[in-house]
């Protein structure tokens, strides 16, 4: 865990939008993540991640190249959902 958010500053989240059911929202709950039922539904149909959400800056969108995306994604994972092999990337911010 990390509670005062010291992240890394080359660390960057990539959120591919998962959809939550209402049960693992309830999960969310439970550890204390308070949520709108207008953020619930987005959740459950746009999807995101709750526990990140709040807590981190959004600074982009992944415009084009989603199919790599999926392949990150993919990627066999090991100790702490970190890939078994490292994922080397170039990121270009357009204005």
């Amino acid at each position: 865990m990390n509670p005062k958010r010291e992240s890394s500053g080359s660390q960057f989240y990539v959120v591919q939008g998962k959809k939550w059911t209402d049960d693992e929202l309830n999960m969310f709950a439970q550890r204390g993540l308070k949520l709108t039922p207008e953020q619930r539904e987005i959740y459950k149909t746009i999807g995101g991640t709750p526990h990140l959400d709040g807590a981190y800056t959004v600074f982009g969108e992944v415009v084009e190249g989603l199919d790599v995306l999926d392949k990150i994604a993919a990627t066999p994972t090991g100790q702490a959902d970190r890939p078994i092999e490292d994922i080397k990337m170039t990121v270009k911010m357009l204005n």
